[in-house]
C-alpha cells in the first residue's frame, strides 16, 4: 500500500488544505450572486414574454397576475419581486424597443447628413415596430397609455432613448448646416417624434391597414424632412 507521511512536511497539507478551503468559499460566495442573478433575469424574462402573450390573446383587461405567473412557471408572489403591476411589463415593452434603437445607432455612422441620418432611422424604426412589436402589441401600448392613469407615460417620456438619438441627429444637422437652426433642436426632436407616433397610431387603429415601412418613409419625405430642413423657414415666410 501506498503511504506517504507528512512527519517532516505537516505545513504543506495543513496550507494546501486552507487555500482549497478559502478558494472553494471565494468561489462560492462569487458564483452564488452570478447564479441568482441570471435566474432572476430568467424568470423575469419569462413573465414578461408570458405577459405580452396573455395579452395579445385575451386582453389586458382580461389577464389576471395570477394567470401571466402561472404561463412564466412560477409562483404569483415571484411577479411583483420584477414588476409592481400589468402596467409596468407595458413599460418594459418600451425598455425593449429603446435597447433596439441603442444597439442600431451605431449604424447611422454610415450614412451623410442629418436628412439621411433620419430617413434610415425612420426605417429602421417602421420595421421595428412591424417585425419585433407587432400591430397587437403596439395597440395594447397605445390604448393602456392612455386609458390608465396610473401608468407611466412612457410613450411620451422625453428622457427616453428615443427622444436623445433624434435630438442627437439634429443637433448635428444644426451644426452642419443641414436643420434649420430657428427653432431649439429638442422641439424639434419633440415634433418629430409626435409626427411619428401618429403614423404608428394610425397603422394600429387600421389594424395594420399599410405598409407600415413605405408610407413611413413617404411620410418623412414629404412631411417630416421639408419642415425641418435649412430653409424651410423662409419658404413659411415666404
Amino acid at each position: 500500500m501506498f503511504f506517504v507521511s507528512y512527519a517532516n512536511h505537516s505545513s504543506f497539507p495543513v496550507d494546501g488544505i486552507r487555500i482549497a478551503m478559502q478558494a472553494f468559499r471565494m468561489g462560492k460566495s462569487e458564483e452564488s450572486p452570478n447564479r441568482r442573478t441570471l435566474q432572476a433575469q430568467a424568470t423575469k424574462q419569462a413573465l414578461f414574454d408570458a405577459a405580452i402573450r396573455l395579452f395579445r390573446e385575451k386582453g389586458f383587461e382580461a389577464v389576471t397576475i395570477g394567470e401571466i405567473a402561472g404561463e412564466a412557471g412560477t409562483a404569483k408572489g415571484n411577479f411583483y419581486n420584477h414588476f409592481a403591476s400589468k402596467g409596468d411589463i407595458l413599460a418594459a415593452e418600451f425598455s425593449a424597443i429603446d435597447d433596439f434603437y441603442r444597439r442600431y445607432a451605431r449604424n447611422l455612422r454610415r450614412y451623410v447628413g442629418a436628412p439621411a441620418r433620419l430617413l434610415a432611422f425612420t426605417r429602421a424604426q417602421t420595421r421595428y415596430v412591424r417585425d419585433k412589436v407587432g400591430v397587437r402589441t403596439l395597440k395594447l401600448l397605445y390604448a393602456n397609455t392612455i386609458m390608465d392613469a396610473s401608468t407611466r407615460k412612457v410613450l411620451v417620456d422625453p428622457s427616453r432613448y428615443l427622444h436623445e438619438l433624434v435630438l442627437g441627429i439634429i443637433l448635428d444637422g444644426q451644426s452642419e448646416g443641414s436643420i434649420r437652426p430657428d427653432i431649439e433642436a429638442e422641439r424639434l426632436a419633440l415634433f418629430y417624434n409626435r409626427a411619428f407616433r401618429s403614423v404608428f397610431l394610425d397603422w394600429a387603429i387600421s389594424d395594420a391597414g399599410f405598409d407600415l415601412i413605405g408610407e413611413g418613409l413617404e411620410f418623412c419625405r414629404v412631411m417630416v424632412l421639408p419642415a425641418l430642413q435649412a430653409g424651410s423657414q423662409s419658404a413659411v415666410k415666404s
